[in-house]
């Protein structure tokens, strides 16, 4: 069915056209597929605003809004508008089909030149079920008083970096993925502090423990009496195999004498930190992977730093810590940008072979790191974490701190061996083993008894995912 609006605007314009039925879908991908039509022939149009109003941006189904481009173009700083704003306009149209077709809905338009390139363009006219033909010429004299430019960038464009080519998700040009961020609202965005989650109040009383010197276990041990499950947390943790403590651990208290009194600190404060979000559970960067990948890499940290020389200085509980949670970012780009975690994750699963920062950079125009470093120091967290959150991609990196960004990464690369994690390789980098004064066969060693306690690992991520 056609939207009354657009029908009775096409016979007031005694403009012919034709309508392919095709079985209800949910996607414009799908609907192409059916109708036996190429999504470059297919406009659809995504609607923006500003101070100023809303337009109507209409472009190839295949391709991705170029935010700067428009801004060049129209002078004007455009961005997704929120649903309620939309909906009023096209009352009669199925949710979420939107014609690409200004005029009778009121909308002044910019639309990208590629279609004036085409002698017919399909478009849904309101509804999940029929595409709608125009001739070229016909398409074009509808939008005679648009703006028309080049205001699109191919979405298979995307998928190219360098030596890696990478797949995307299935409906790559419609939503969720045309309300997505430009990469500099996203960093406006983690810069403007209000808006980045608050520390929890348990993670706020453990950094002011963990910052005063004169702290005792019995300190500590009070403050987390007030939350048994992250108690029980640190419990758990202490009584797997990998600390090969013979008796049971049944108190914060044995936990300390197991774990050493800065561990279990360092320890209930990043967990405490944690639970400062609700992401999705599934996916490579989803909560099961997440934690998954968090509580293996705090524990090879921690050994690494065991095993590392004592004039290098490094404290095994904030190696611990650094483990945890350097991919913080993941967690705050699904708490802020719903969308973008959700491309990210989608993609990303389909591409395991391609190094995550670089899909990062290539979709969003940023990565986890930055995000999770503006989050920390927004915390006011110890600088040892920042610098191992911001640096712990960057194999190069040699300034203060640096031996805490490089624990994360060989832990991360030593993980990747066992499918768990996001390191860019298997193999530990010589600079950062020559670095840390580390052993080759040793790390192997206690890689691999850090992934014989599965059992007590994967315990303790499952709680943490919920």
């Amino acid at each position: 069915m056609l939207s009354s609006t657009l029908q009775q605007f096409l016979e007031r314009m005694n403009l012919p056209y034709a309508l392919i039925r095709h079985p209800p879908s949910i996607s414009l991908t799908e609907a192409a597929k059916h109708a036996g039509v190429s999504l470059s022939r297919l406009a659809r149009a995504v609607i923006l605003a500003d101070h100023q109003g809303m337009v109507m941006a209409v472009l190839p189904a295949d391709h991705l809004i170029d935010f700067d481009a428009i801004t060049g173009l129209l002078g004007r700083r455009l961005r997704p508008a929120a649903l309620e704003r939309i909906a009023p306009r096209f009352a009669d149209c199925a949710p979420g089909s939107i014609p690409p077709i200004a005029a009778p809905f009121d909308f002044e338009a910019v639309v990208d030149e590629r279609l004036a390139q085409l002698d017919s363009v399909y478009l849904e006219p309101g509804s999940h079920d029929t595409l709608l033909c125009l001739e070229g010429r016909d398409f074009q004299s509808l939008h005679a008083t648009s703006r028309w430019g080049r205001i699109a960038r191919p979405a298979q464009a995307l998928a190219s970096h360098g030596a890696y080519d990478f797949v995307l998700p299935e409906g790559i040009g419609q939503e969720p993925w045309t309300a997505l961020c430009p990469p500099e609202d996203i960093q406006r965005r983690i810069e403007q502090q209000q808006t980045l989650p608050a520390m929890p109040e348990m993670a706020h009383q453990l950094l002011r423990l963990r910052n005063d010197p004169r702290t005792t276990i019995a300190q500590l041990g009070g403050t987390l009496a007030h939350d048994p499950s992250l108690s029980a947390q640190i419990v758990r943790y202490a009584s797997s195999a990998y600390y090969g403590y013979r008796g049971p651990v049944e108190s914060v208290e044995q936990a300390t004498r197991v774990l050493g009194f800065e561990t279990v600190l360092n320890m209930a404060l990043g967990l405490a930190a944690g639970r400062a979000f609700d992401i999705p559970r599934d996916g490579p960067i989803g909560l099961h992977a997440f934690w998954r990948h968090a509580v293996y890499s705090a524990a090879l940290c921690q050994g690494l730093a065991n095993l590392a020389p004592r004039q290098l200085g490094l404290k095994p509980g904030l190696a611990w810590l650094a483990g945890l949670l350097h991919n913080l970012g993941f967690l705050l780009l699904g708490h802020l940008f719903k969308p973008e975690f959700f491309l990210l994750n989608k993609t990303v699963e389909l591409n395991p072979q391609v190094p995550i920062t670089l899909v990062e950079r290539r979709l969003l125009g940023i990565d986890h790191t930055r995000l999770g470093t503006a989050l920390l120091q927004a915390w006011d967290m110890p600088a040892e974490l920042v610098t191992a959150v911001r640096e712990h991609h960057n194999e190069q990196y040699c300034e203060e701190h640096a031996a805490y960004a490089q624990l994360v990464l060989l832990a991360d690369q030593l993980l990747r061996g066992y499918d768990i994690g996001d390191g860019a390789a298997e193999n530990p980098p010589p600079l950062v083993l020559t670095a840390l004064g580390l052993d080759i066969d040793a790390v192997l060693r206690l890689t691999q008894q850090v992934v014989e306690d599965a059992e007590g690992l994967n315990g303790v991520a499952r709680q943490l995912a919920g």
